[in-house]
């Protein structure tokens, strides 16, 4: 299974792709991949927001599929 199939299962929606972004949404929070720098940005509704295994797993999926594990 690709990360975006991961993400999609957990309610989120990729909401732009382009040269500099890949953004995932849901209702709580937005995962922003930084394609120039290789970072990783969360936007939260709220101050403190918690990941459960699943969404670690497909970040990690998406990071192994962008080439940036070396």
């Amino acid at each position: 299974m690709c990360a975006d199939e991961m993400f999609e299962e957990l309610g989120y929606v990729r909401t732009k792709a382009n040269e500099y972004w890949i953004i995932y949404k849901n209702f709580r929070k937005d995962i922003d991949f930084n394609l120039k720098h290789k970072t990783i940005e969360v936007g939260a509704e709220m101050e403190s927001e918690e990941f459960d295994i699943q969404e670690l797993q497909a970040i990690n999926k998406k990071v192994e599929e962008l080439g940036w594990m070396k």
